[in-house]
């Protein structure tokens, strides 16, 4: 018996399920290019950044070396956390999807055995576990907000933070007045981080979720058809 095929969204989260290698390559692709970006690009700029003295670098105008690797520092630092956080949730939404095909392959396993058995003795399917449901949404959920925060940190590595950083630190940005767009640059500069790190936290929190959740629903499948099999073997011995 053919079941009914999941609504949306849930159809395309199960459509994707087989798909997991490919979703664990891409993000552990991810993790290597944010190790590289890091290893690279940024280790380079902030070698140039501290390659003088503090009253040398601080004191240097805008345009100069070390500005520039002061602003492509910050600029790095800021969406590279991003992209790599989604590069790691996308490792985990593959286990994820992973887990959900062992449970679905369960299900269809236990419907074929069932199909095999006496009508008089062959238990009802029961219906899909909500846990199902709600691990293939923590899933969702958790993906979507890391891809908001790389969305965010894009934003604010093209936009505030090379705006603020693109000054002399000692001449220009030390020297700003209560009021000026340069403090109100500093407040959302200093600010963000408060708020976009735990937002990537409660992201990877719904990926864990979501993976505990997968493990309960096999565990219980495989004890619903233990159950159904010891019920099937007492009422075909008590037929003899």
């Amino acid at each position: 018996m053919q079941e009914q095929r999941p609504s949306f969204p849930f159809n395309l989260i199960e459509g994707m399920m087989p798909k997991f290698p490919m979703i664990a390559v891409a993000g552990w692709m991810m993790v290597l290019v944010a190790f590289l970006v890091g290893a690279t690009a940024l280790s380079s700029a902030q070698a140039t950044f501290y390659s003088d003295a503090r009253a040398v670098r601080e004191g240097a105008s805008a345009g100069s070396a070390f500005v520039q690797a002061s602003v492509d520092s910050h600029v790095i630092e800021t969406w590279l956390p991003q992209f790599k956080f989604l590069g790691l949730g996308l490792g985990l939404m593959a286990i994820t999807m992973a887990l959900g095909s062992i449970a679905k392959r369960l299900r269809r396993m236990g419907q074929v055995i069932s199909n095999h058995l006496p009508d008089d003795l062959r238990p009802p399917m029961p219906p899909v576990p909500l846990r199902v449901r709600v691990f293939q949404l923590s899933t969702l959920m958790g993906v979507m907000i890391l891809l908001a925060a790389l969305v965010i940190g894009i934003v604010l590595a093209t936009g505030v933070v090379p705006a603020y950083y693109n000054y002399s630190i000692a001449n220009e940005l030390d020297l700003a007045q209560p009021g000026s767009a340069l403090l109100a640059q500093l407040g959302l500069v200093g600010s963000f981080a408060d708020w976009l790190n735990p937002l990537r936290m409660l992201g990877m929190a719904f990926l864990f979720t979501a993976i505990t959740l997968a493990l309960t629903v096999i565990i219980g499948t495989l004890r619903t058809q233990s159950a159904m099999l010891v019920r099937f073997q007492a009422e075909a011995s008590s037929r003899r």
